[in-house]
């Protein structure tokens, strides 16, 4: 099966980390985000990706090409005019075949392994308390009938999470280009919840997939959030012992990892080539490469490369920079 993931956002909540090393590739609980993504789809029967990508974009397409052995192909969004933009994009690589759409930075734990099992659209929910933020779900029964954008009144507490499953990827190209060439726009953008709507106007039927969980990672404090519940999960509950140093899960140490005379816990997630010395680091995410000596780290975020030395501080920080004392 055919997934399209884009991820040409800018990750501007995200920075300064973003400024220099795309959102999907940022590591929650020792992988990337986009990592997580696509290990969830496989299992839906995901053989063949296309990327959609912006700023920063070779390095996403190269990880992904390294890391997955299916075809990887990308077309490039020059202009951020919406996701149905993203997505029209695309067309010369979509058949008509089943097409699942990812959103390259929703997280989620869902059982996917059935959805592309029957030939219909299905439309991945999830409850949420502030529905204004969202695409939302007008659903009879457990069938979509109305997608409404970011609504200002309440309609329905059914966020779109950013799973959509086409059963047709032409007809998904259909509805995008229409919707394009006609000029419809919601909030300045061509929106995927618009060309969708167009679908059900017409006869198509979206059967809501209800999602358990529904992680962010879009700004510092969510990106920290969703390393704890990952790593609460089988990604933090068995860490290395490492001698002179005490350990507390959750954690992801990397084996490529130096730590000397450390407390490391709760909730730490230390990356590759990372040097750590006399220090303590908790609810902390350190991308990799990145220096911390005799400092006390909690709730922070150090971008690639990164350093720390001599002080108790909770920071983001950019790729490549420095604080000390």
């Amino acid at each position: 099966m055919h997934a399209v993931i884009p991820v040409a956002g800018m990750g501007t909540r995200l920075r300064p980390v973003t400024h220099t090393t795309p959102k999907a590739l940022v590591p929650v609980a020792g992988r990337p985000v986009l990592g997580h993504i696509i290990d969830r789809i496989i299992p839906a029967g995901v053989d063949r990706i296309t990327l959609v990508v912006g700023h920063l974009g070779d390095p996403i397409v190269e990880w992904v090409r390294s890391e997955y052995r299916m075809r990887v192909d990308f077309v490039r969004q020059d202009t951020m005019n919406g996701l149905a933009g993203a997505i029209a994009l695309c067309a010369p690589l979509i058949d008509d075949g089943p097409t699942l759409v990812v959103l390259g930075d929703t997280l989620f734990e869902a059982d996917l392994s059935g959805i592309a099992s029957e030939s219909r659209n299905r439309l991945a929910v999830c409850p949420v308390e502030d529905p204004s933020r969202f695409g939302v779900v007008v659903a009879e029964g457990n069938r979509a009938v109305r997608l409404v954008e970011k609504p200002s009144e309440f309609v329905s507490d059914l966020a779109i999470v950013g799973i959509y499953m086409f059963r047709s990827g032409a007809g998904m190209i259909r509805a995008c280009e229409d919707l394009m060439r006609e000029g419809v726009r919601t909030r300045g953008e061509f929106q995927l919840t618009d060309a969708m709507q167009r679908m059900i106007d017409g006869g198509e039927e979206f059967e809501l997939v209800r999602v358990d969980d529904w992680l962010d990672c879009g700004r510092p404090e969510t990106l920290l959030q969703t390393n704890r519940i990952l790593l609460d999960g089988d990604r933090g509950s068995h860490p290395p012992e490492i001698p002179g140093s005490l350990v507390i899960p959750p954690c992801h140490i990397d084996p490529g990892a130096s730590v000397e005379g450390c407390i490391l816990g709760p909730y730490a997630s230390i990356g590759p080539g990372c040097r750590l010395a006399g220090s303590v680091v908790r609810d902390t995410i350190a991308c990799g490469d990145n220096t911390i000596e005799d400092s006390v780290l909690d709730g922070s975020v150090l971008g690639f490369r990164a350093s720390v030395t001599g002080r108790p501080v909770s920071v983001c920080l950019g790729d490549d920079s420095t604080i000390s004392r």
